[in-house]
Parts: C-alpha cells; sequence; structure tokens
C-alpha cells in the first residue's frame, strides 16, 4: 500500500486526535499542561507539530511517497491504529475521575502512534519527532500530575 505525498489517513487520524482534545476541552474534562522550564515546553511543541506534519508529509523519506514493505505490515499498523485511537478517546472520557496513571497513559499513546507511524512508514524525521515528542510530553505530565 502506498500513500503518495499526502497522508490522508494519518491526516484524518490527526484530525481526530486534535477532535477528542477539543470535545474534552470543552467539557473541562482536561486542563493544558505546561513545564516550568521553557525549553521543555518548546521541545514537546516541536514534537508534537513535528510529529503532525511527519505523520502527513513524506518529508526526509526517499521518493517523497508513503508506503509499507509487505501487507503484513499494513495490517499491523491499521489495527493498532485503530486500537490506539479506541483507547486515546475511552480514557480522555475516564480522566473526568482523575488519576495520575490516565494522564500518562494519555501522554504515551500518541506518542506510540506517532513512533508506529515512523517506524512502518519508514520515515526517520517522525521517528526522531516523535521521541522527542514523547520524552517531554511525559516529562510535562509528569511535572503536573
Amino acid at each position: 500500500m502506498n500513500f503518495g505525498w499526502i497522508n490522508y489517513v494519518n491526516m484524518a487520524v490527526i484530525a481526530y486526535l486534535i477532535l477528542i482534545n477539543v470535545i474534552t476541552t470543552k467539557k473541562r474534562l482536561s486542563h493544558s499542561f505546561n513545564s516550568k522550564h521553557l525549553i521543555v515546553n518548546i521541545l514537546e511543541q516541536i514534537g508534537r507539530y513535528g510529529s503532525m506534519v511527519f505523520m502527513i508529509f513524506p518529508i526526509s523519506v526517499k521518493n517523497w511517497k508513503f508506503g509499507f514493505q509487505t501487507v503484513a505490515e499494513m495490517f499491523i499498523w491499521l489495527f493498532l491504529t485503530v486500537l490506539l485511537l479506541l483507547i486515546y478517546t475511552i480514557l480522555w472520557f475516564q480522566k473526568a475521575g482523575g488519576g495520575a496513571c490516565i494522564s500518562y497513559e494519555l501522554a504515551i499513546i500518541p506518542t506510540v502512534l506517532f513512533l508506529l507511524n515512523g517506524l512502518l512508514l519508514q520515515h526517520p524525521a517522525l521517528i526522531v519527532v516523535s521521541v522527542i515528542f514523547g520524552i517531554f510530553h511525559i516529562e510535562i505530565v509528569r511535572e503536573n500530575v
């Protein structure tokens, strides 16, 4: 399976992640976490927006195209993407009850989703920014929980 130079499926995934965050913020199920250290906030945002951009555009990928090496990789990607989004959605709505564990899970799931895409689509830039995002996003959660 080849996505070409724009990955519309991942564009929908990113839109869904944003939509869930907007809905839960409007329902007051979440609040914005920030670090007391400016550099941590900046690096987390670089990782976040870099991951979103690289999920959609194959910048730094050979031939400017996304694709899987095998059909099995595509099915693994599809199954895990749907599963992670489902878990992410359930956790956001459970977060109303609170708990540090849920905050960490909500930080880890998008990181895993971004990293999974980077690895399966062989997108080195996505791998790098997803690791940056994960490290600093989890650090921000740690500071705020």
